[in-house]
């Protein structure tokens, strides 16, 4: 049978007191050091969502700038090839008035060279009349002296 002696109960209260001891003296120690180590782990973990977060902001705000870069490259482009397009305009118009005013002048100036041309050549006509006439005066009047300085003239005339 079971029997129950002091020396059951000293042993009973001796596990009771170890472990009230282990309690305070190792587990409330231990447990700190885990609830520390989960602490310092969540702090770790919302560290890194805060910093996921942040770079998550930061990559919208480039993409943001990115975006807004591409729309003011475009803006400029398209004002480069407007003023460029204004800027070829002007040059060709004033190239064409320029051709324009060239080519005016050519034709003025090779009018100014046809009435020389025809001046001179009135000039060697009226000439060539006076020295015929002169030749047809002094001569005797014949038909053939007639008709040879005729034939002078017109080679002449050529």
């Amino acid at each position: 049978m079971l029997r129950l002696d002091w020396n059951l109960l000293f042993n009973a209260i001796n596990i009771i007191i170890l472990f009230l001891l282990l309690k305070h003296f190792l587990f409330r120690p231990v447990n700190q050091i885990i609830e520390k180590r989960r602490e310092e782990a969540e702090q770790q973990f919302k560290e890194a969502k805060d910093l996921t977060d942040q770079a998550q902001e930061t990559k919208r705000q480039y993409e943001e700038s990115l975006r807004s870069a591409e729309e003011e490259k475009s803006k400029i482009v398209a004002q480069a090839r407007r003023e460029a397009a204004g800027e070829y305009s002007r040059i060709v118009e004033e190239a064409h008035e320029k051709a324009d005013s060239i080519l005016d002048k050519a034709k003025a100036e090779a009018e100014l060279e046809k009435e020389k041309v025809l001046q001179k050549a009135h000039a060697e006509i009226k000439d060539m009349v006076v020295t015929a006439t002169t030749k047809i005066v002094t001569r005797k009047d014949n038909a053939e002296n007639d008709k040879a300085l005729y034939d002078e003239f017109l080679s002449k005339a050529k």
